[in-house]
């Protein structure tokens, strides 16, 4: 299973198996007769005569029965017990892949490597205006950028992730002030930043829940910048184009109805706590901080455009990404 994984979608001829694993052609053919008829496995056709081995996994998930979603660690993804509940019900395992940033896991739907991604619709638009084949689903979480700092204020030294959230809050935020931002560099996992700023290599960083409120608790200076912009998305509910319109439509409901069950019986906070590897405090915290909407409001969309927009950054790639929903 581990070395078919290694793969990825495209799979693996058997010959191909045998090369990599040492193993006899016949002991191979009988272990891929068992992970077939257990559903793990499926041979698809390829390349001329001989079927390519895939895990079910990475099949479209009217045929493997499984959903890809990926997503980084962040604390915003409040409905989501909601959500893997809906598509279980309607018979599809639910696999969560953590990704170190956004823009990894943005790349990792574009690429076929998971069906969907929760990231921040930012990502989205800017790998869409350089062709990647997603689109996203209307409404998902508002807020959770802050800028924290080691003193005051200081962007002449900072620290954002690449084509994020972060990123273009920050532009926005530094546009619609009038400040210069300094030196620009790119932490390719939270966990990185946090190293750079309490290393002392950056002045400021600009990052999302939890990790805000970790370092706002051990004495860091903070700016929530949906205090100074105002209402923003962050992550949205993105699909790969080639999944099936039995499979768009099921993920399409799910995601609205979970959405709706948010808001009527509250975050199922235990639950969140355990899918996501955080303590239930600051999960607690993230509940406060974000909200989550499925429309799609301009004028949010418009508090970050106004002062961020770009060549790969602007409305019209973003009407084209959620066109059809």
């Amino acid at each position: 299973m581990r070395v078919i994984s290694e793969f990825g979608p495209e799979g693996v001829h058997q010959s191909e198996l045998v090369e990599a694993t040492g193993y006899s052609k016949s002991w191979i053919s009988e272990v891929l007769a068992e992970l077939e008829g257990s559903g793990l496995i499926a041979r698809i056709k390829g390349p001329g005569k001989a079927k390519r081995i895939v895990l079910s996994k990475f099949l479209d998930p009217k045929v493997g029965r499984v959903i890809r979603v990926s997503l980084v660690k962040a604390a915003e993804y409040l409905p989501l017990p909601y959500f893997i509940k809906y598509l279980k019900d309607l018979s599809y395992g639910v696999e969560l892949v953590f990704h170190n940033n956004v823009s990894e896991a943005t790349l990792a739907l574009s690429r076929g490597l998971a069906h969907l991604a929760l990231t921040p619709l930012v990502t989205q638009a800017v790998l869409k205006s350089l062709g990647a084949p997603i689109k996203s689903y209307c409404g998902g979480a508002i807020g959770g950028a802050s800028i924290v700092s080691v003193r005051s204020l200081d962007l002449g030294s900072v620290a954002t992730s690449k084509a994020s959230t972060m990123e273009a809050t920050l532009v926005a935020y530094s546009r619609s002030k009038g400040l210069s931002i300094g030196e620009l560099k790119y932490y390719s996992s939270p966990e990185e930043g946090l190293e750079l700023i309490k290393s002392g290599s950056i002045k400021s960083l600009v990052i999302w829940e939890p990790y805000a409120t970790i370092l706002e608790r051990s004495g860091l200076e903070r700016i929530k910048l949906i205090d100074e912009l105002g209402p923003y998305y962050c992550c949205f509910l993105a699909r790969h184009e080639n999944l099936g319109p039995e499979v768009v439509e099921a993920v399409g409901e799910s995601w609205s109805n979970s959405i709706r069950d948010l808001r009527k019986m509250g975050v199922p906070k235990e639950e969140l706590a355990n899918l996501l590897g955080f303590n239930l405090g600051l999960i607690e915290i993230a509940c406060e901080t974000y909200e989550f909407e499925d429309v799609l409001d301009w004028h949010k969309v418009n508090n970050v455009l106004t002062h961020a927009w770009g060549f790969l950054l602007n409305k019209t790639i973003i009407k084209e990404l959620l066109e059809d929903n």
